[in-house]
C-alpha cells in the first residue's frame, strides 16, 4: 500500500501541475485585451507589464524621451510590450517574451524586433555599433550582462530605467567604470504606501 505522502506527490503530479498551471492563462476571449500605447492598440497577453499608473508611465517616457533627444539610431532592450519603443521611434527593439514581442511585432510590424533573452545572449559591443542611444528597462534583476556589454561600447546615450534601486546601482558602477557619465537620475514614485520607487537616468559619454 501507498503512504500518504506518495499518494501526495502522484496528484500533484497528475492533477495540480496539469490542470492549475502557475501562471494562468485565458482559454477563451469574445474581445481581445488590448492596450493603447503611443497612439497603438497592442494586444495584451497575459503575464504581460504595464507600469503601474498612467501618470508615471508619462513621467518615464518623457524621461526617456529627454535622455535620448538628437540621438538618430535607437534600440529599446528588454522593450516589453513596446511602453518606450514605441514612444520614441526605436529602430531596434529586443524582448525575452515570446508572446509580449508577437502583441508588439503586430502592433508596429515595421520595427525591427528581436525575440531575444539578453541574460543569455546580451547585444555585443559590435550588435551595439549601429546605435547612438540605448533604453534599458530591465526586471528588478537589473540588467548585468547586457550592462557589461554597453560599457564596452561606443553607444553615446543610455536612457536607463529601473524598478529597483539596488541592482540600478550595482549597473550604474559597471557603466561608470567603463566610461560613462551618470548626467541625472529622476525618481519617479508611482507605487503608493509602498517602499517600492522607479527611476530613469541618463548616461552619456
Amino acid at each position: 500500500m501507498q503512504s500518504f505522502g506518495e499518494l501526495s506527490a502522484i496528484f500533484r503530479e497528475k492533477f495540480e501541475t496539469r490542470h492549475f498551471p502557475a501562471n494562468p492563462e485565458s482559454l477563451y476571449e469574445p474581445h481581445p485585451a488590448s492596450v493603447t500605447l503611443s497612439g497603438l492598440r497592442v494586444a495584451f497577453p497575459p503575464g504581460a507589464f504595464l507600469q503601474a499608473t498612467e501618470d508615471g508611465e508619462d513621467a518615464l517616457v518623457q524621461a526617456v524621451q529627454e535622455a535620448l533627444a538628437g540621438s538618430s539610431s535607437i534600440a529599446d532592450l528588454f522593450a516589453g510590450l513596446g511602453t518606450f519603443a514605441l514612444a520614441i521611434r526605436a529602430a531596434y527593439a529586443a524582448e525575452a517574451s515570446r508572446d509580449a514581442a508577437a502583441a508588439l511585432k503586430r502592433a508596429a510590424p515595421a520595427l525591427h524586433l528581436e525575440h531575444r533573452d539578453l541574460y543569455r545572449r546580451p547585444l555585443d559591443a559590435k550588435e551595439l555599433k549601429p546605435f547612438e542611444g540605448v533604453i534599458l528597462d530591465p526586471p528588478r534583476a537589473g540588467a548585468a550582462e547586457q550592462v557589461a556589454q554597453l560599457a564596452l561600447s561606443a553607444v553615446a546615450r543610455v536612457a536607463y530605467v529601473s524598478c529597483n534601486p539596488a541592482t540600478f546601482g550595482r549597473d550604474a558602477r559597471t557603466l561608470a567604470d567603463g566610461g560613462y557619465r551618470l548626467d541625472w537620475v529622476q525618481p519617479v514614485g508611482q507605487f503608493r504606501w509602498s517602499t517600492h520607487v522607479e527611476l530613469a537616468a541618463r548616461f552619456s559619454r
